[in-house]
């Protein structure tokens, strides 16, 4: 039972690295010539982050282009970003794969994480699924956590819908929310964009 406290403790400290983490100055300026603001960027970031360290094995999606744009400017700077990742890892964190098949599963992975780091209910997007919308960021990810369909899908321009993004196959439905099989694996269904 100890390699769990042991596996928990360098959990917690890898999340207070994330949170902790102060954007190198080359960092900031770059990103902002291009988006302006950052804080509530860095936000969705540390998000994101804590995800990848509270959550090694799950294979995430990267919802938000701002986010991903604040995350290569990091790259960037290989000095900075190797030592961030080291800490708040353990190992290099490579980027995500780009759009796959797979993209609609890893999304819903991400989703459901997400709400579980910001504590919000089944029904609420949390920061990393809304920070491009309410940034009003061009070509940027636009999500609903529900169309308001129940058997079909209320497409709607530029957006996603997360409540029918895997299609019919996959988890259950159920009043509000979908119940993901253990693991949070709901197969190849259809992406609905």
């Amino acid at each position: 039972m100890s390699w769990i406290r042991i596996r928990d403790r360098r959990t917690a400290q890898r999340i207070a690295v994330v949170d902790g983490y102060g954007f190198s100055a080359g960092v900031r300026y770059r990103f902002s010539l291009v988006h302006g603001e950052l804080s509530l960027v860095a936000e969705a970031a540390r998000q994101w982050f804590r995800l990848a360290a509270r959550h090694p094995r799950a294979d995430l999606a990267m919802p938000s282009v701002v986010v991903d744009d604040l995350w290569r400017e990091m790259v960037r700077d290989t000095r900075d970003y190797s030592s961030f990742c080291g800490a708040a890892f353990g190992r290099p964190f490579p980027r995500p794969p780009a759009p796959e098949a797979d993209r609609p599963a890893r999304l819903v992975t991400t989703l459901r994480l997400a709400q579980e780091d910001e504590g919000c209910p089944p029904e609420a997007l949390p920061l990393l699924f809304r920070i491009d919308r309410e940034l009003g960021v061009k070509g940027g990810g636009h999500y609903l956590a529900d169309c308001g369909g129940r058997d079909d899908c209320h497409e709607l321009p530029g957006a996603t819908c997360l409540w029918h993004i895997t299609g019919t196959r996959g988890g259950r439905r159920w009043p509000g929310r979908l119940l993901l099989p253990p693991g949070g694996d709901l197969g190849g269904g259809g992406f609905v964009a």
